[in-house]
C-alpha cells in the first residue's frame, strides 16, 4: 500500500541494540544452494550480468549502458516489519515495480554490525540471488572512518561468502558528516583493497563528504581501483540545482555516480510537525523530477529511501503493509 505522498518515487521504475557485535566470520553459514544462484531468465541480472565501470559510466556484459532503479531498506534493526528480508516482497517489487537493485541498510555501531543484522543481510542476498535481483550490501553509518578494522572483517566476509555472484554491490559507507575526503579515502582505499583480495570484479559504490554530496572533491583526488563509483544522495525538496551542479563536475572529472539514496522529501525524510512552519510532511514533484531528468540523461541508479511503513512522507508504504505484499497502488 504505497503512501501517496511516496509514490512518485516508485516511480523512478541500528545502530547495535546489545552489547554483542558481529565482525568475525559466522560459523555457522553455509552457502547457497547453487540451484538458488541461477537468475531467472528475463530478471535483472539474467539480463544484464556482471556489471562494470567505463570511463564515468556504468555498462552491462554486453557492454552496454545500465540505470538500476529500486528502493532502500529502513536501517535493519528499526524497520517496522521485515520488509527487506522478505522473498516474496522482493519478488513483488521485481515484477510489479520493475526494480532491479534493493539496498539493505544495515546499521553499525563503534564495535560493528549484530550479529542479528548479518543474518538479516545474509537472508536478503540470498533472495536477490534467488531472484536475479541487484543488491547493495551498505554499511550504514556517518562514522566508517572510526570502524576501518571492522569494516574490513565484515566485507572481506562477505566478499568470501558472495563475491563470485554479479548480483552484489558493495557499499561501505553510507554518508560521511564531520570528515574530509582525505581520511575518507584513506578509509575507502582499505576496505577496497581488502574486497579486492577477494572479489575483483564486483562493483564498490564509495562515500563521499557532506552526506555524500560533495563527489566533485572525491572526484578530484579518485580512490585507485577498478569499478568503483561515488555516492551522491539527494532530497528534492532540499538539494536542487547546486547539488547536480557539484554532481555534472564529478562526471566531467570522469568518475562514475551512484545515487544509493534519494527522496522527493525533505533531507530530514519528510517528518510531520504541528507546527506549520516545521511540518515537512510533503513531496516536492517537480523539483524531483527535474532530478529524476538529469539521472536518466547521465544514465545513473538510483535508489528510493525508504520501503517502510510509517508516518515520513519518505515512507513507500502504509502502516497497515502486510511484509510480503501485494501492496495495492492506493
Amino acid at each position: 500500500m504505497l503512501c501517496r505522498c511516496s509514490r512518485i518515487a516508485l516511480l523512478m521504475a541500528l545502530a547495535c541494540l546489545t552489547p554483542t557485535c558481529a565482525s568475525t566470520p559466522d560459523d555457522t553459514w553455509t552457502p547457497p544452494d547453487p540451484e538458488d544462484t541461477v537468475p531467472p531468465d528475463g530478471s535483472p541480472v539474467a539480463v544484464h550480468g556482471q556489471l562494470k565501470v567505463v570511463g564515468s559510466k556504468l555498462v552491462d556484459q554486453n557492454d552496454q549502458p545500465v540505470q538500476l532503479k529500486g528502493v532502500s531498506s529502513m536501517w535493519l534493526g528499526l524497520e517496522a516489519r521485515g520488509y527487506s528480508t522478505s522473498k516474496k516482497a522482493l519478488a513483488y517489487m521485481r515484477d510489479n515495480w520493475k526494480l532491479s537493485v534493493i539496498r539493505v541498510a544495515m546499521g553499525t555501531d563503534p564495535s560493528g554490525p549484530h550479529s542479528s543484522l548479518v543474518k538479516k543481510m545474509d537472508t536478503a542476498i540470498r533472495n536477490a540471488l534467488a531472484l536475479g535481483v541487484y543488491v547493495l550490501v551498505d554499511w550504514h553509518t556517518e562514522k566508517a572512518v572510526e570502524q576501518e578494522k571492522e569494516s574490513i572483517a565484515f566485507f572481506t566476509d562477505m566478499a568470501q561468502k558472495y563475491g563470485e555472484y554479479p548480483n552484489v554491490i558493495w557499499e561501505p559507507y553510507n554518508e560521511p558528516t564531520r570528515y574530509n575526503w582525505v581520511d575518507i579515502k584513506s578509509y575507502h582505499q582499505a576496505v577496497v583493497d581488502a574486497i579486492r583480495d577477494v572479489d575483483p570484479d564486483n562493483l564498490i559504490v564509495l562515500g563521499t563528504p557532506n552526506w555524500s554530496q560533495y563527489v566533485d572533491e572525491a572526484a578530484e583526488d579518485p580512490v585507485s581501483g577498478t569499478n568503483l563509483l561515488y555516492t551522491l544522495h539527494f532530497y528534492a525538496c532540499t538539494h536542487q540545482q547546486w547539488l547536480r551542479t557539484r554532481a555534472d563536475a564529478a562526471l566531467a572529472a570522469g568518475v562514475a555516480l551512484f545515487v544509493t539514496e534519494f527522496g522527493a522529501t525533505d533531507a530530514d525524510g519528510g517528518f510531520p510537525n504541528s507546527d506549520p512552519d516545521r511540518d515537512h510532511f510533503y513531496v516536492c514533484d517537480e523539483e524531483t523530477n527535474l532530478w529524476f531528468d538529469w539521472m536518466a540523461e547521465n544514465n545513473i541508479s538510483g535508489v528510493a529511501w525508504k520501503l517502510d511503513a510509517c508516518a515520513e512522507a519518505s515512507c513507500i508504504l502504509k502502516s497497515n503493509a502486510s511484509a510480503d505484499g501485494p501492496w495495492p497502488d492506493d
